[in-house]
């Protein structure tokens, strides 16, 4: 695999960042008052806040992925768009893909689209000059990047996406991801339940990426049910901001806001710049943060018991596998396979990419990322017949 120049930029990788009855019951369930000043002796029933926690904290054994696939192709140059070579969360399942790629035969190259719409139009251009048979996207929205799609589509040239959480369109023929809505709801469900339905909340966004923001609001409705919870107004950042002021930016707003006790973190690297920062004003002890990806110095601070108290992780390897196995359908002129069960346009060919919720009861060992223990690696080798 080999790495498109980053014209002498310093690579630091970070990450942004994707159960079914859980999400059923946000659907269904009425939402509670967030009056300020309720006692936190409610009298409301939180069982369904800790049913979601306990299933999602369970390990993901089952193989719910396709139990066939078209025979694929050969001589396929793959071209990989991280949204920025400094974002894990775009670059990590960009990787997966390679190695589904190496399996295959095929060649690959990854692109760093630097953050910017504009490089990442550039270098789907560069791409697409340079051979690519087919392009992967990860965590870069297809809307910014148009007219580099078109010049795709009008060469035949199949581009799809990786944990973007949105639906087919705009020039991507599918977005595999975690199911987003899922995951706000366990970050959302964690926070009432170990508060005891007592938590005043600070929510964190970054409207960069759909699945951010498809987390986050889910988080927020779901912490909204209880009654004696607090919700403050959402706190909204960019990347370009994790490392340059970010962190200091939360600690004064918690520190103007004395009562509040959990802050939704919105992704890892920007979590990893709030840490310190909250601890540097002698605030740790007082907040809980919950956040999702799962990258090695996130789950550091959840075994240290060090600000950051829970993780939704995604399994990274298995989103790249599965966004090989949709293109191989695309390629050959197939159907993409459809997630049994699944009718959101966004999450519908995900494959069911597993995710799973961390804390200091379950987080291991820290310096390995989680991945489900269900062989996916195997099994999609198995599918497409190679040794």
């Amino acid at each position: 695999m080999e790495m498109s120049p980053l014209n002498g930029s310093k690579r630091r990788l970070i990450s942004a960042r994707p159960v079914a009855t859980a999400a059923l019951w946000l659907a269904a369930c009425t939402f509670g008052s967030s009056t300020p000043g309720q006692s936190a002796g409610s009298s409301q029933d939180l069982s369904e806040f800790s049913k979601v926690v306990a299933e999602a904290s369970q390990p993901w054994t089952k193989w719910e992925g396709p139990d066939s696939t078209p025979t694929p192709p050969k001589d396929v140059k793959l071209a990989l768009v991280a949204c920025a070579g400094t974002i894990a969360g775009c670059v990590a399942p960009l990787n997966g893909a390679a190695a589904a790629a190496k399996d295959l035969g095929w060649t690959s190259t990854m692109y760093d689209g630097q953050g910017d719409p504009v490089t990442q139009n550039k270098v789907v251009t560069q791409a697409i000059n340079s051979g690519a048979t087919a392009i992967l996207l990860g965590g870069v929205d297809p809307a910014q990047i148009g007219s580099a799609l078109e010049l795709a589509a009008s060469k035949k040239i199949p581009v799809g996406s990786i944990t973007q959480g949105v639906a087919p369109g705009n020039g991507i023929a599918f977005d595999v991801g975690a199911d987003y809505v899922q995951s706000g709801v366990i970050e959302g469900s964690w926070i009432v339940a170990d508060s005891k339905g007592a938590a005043v909340v600070l929510p964190t966004n970054d409207k960069e990426f759909g699945s951010t923001v498809t987390i986050v609001n889910a988080a927020i409705d779901t912490v909204k049910k209880c009654k004696a919870c607090v919700l403050k107004e959402t706190l909204f950042f960019t990347g370009s901001q994790i490392g340059n002021g970010l962190g200091q930016r939360v600690a004064s707003a918690l520190q103007r806001e004395p009562d509040v006790n959990y802050v939704i973190g919105a992704f890892d690297p920007a979590v990893s710049d709030m840490v310190p920062a909250i601890n540097n004003v002698g605030i740790g002890d007082r907040i809980k943060i919950v956040s999702d990806v799962g990258l090695t110095q996130n789950l550091q601070f959840i075994k240290d018991g060090n600000v950051q108290a829970a993780d939704v992780v995604y399994d990274n390897t298995y989103e790249g596998y599965a966004a090989v196995d949709q293109l191989i359908r695309v390629l050959t002129g197939k159907d993409l396979y459809k997630t049994p069960g699944v009718t959101d346009p966004r999450f519908v060919y995900s494959q069911k990419v597993p995710q799973h919720l961390v804390t200091k009861e379950n987080v291991g060992d820290p310096t390995v990322l989680w991945t489900a223990d269900n062989d996916a690696v195997k099994h999609y080798r198995a599918l497409w017949g190679v040794k």
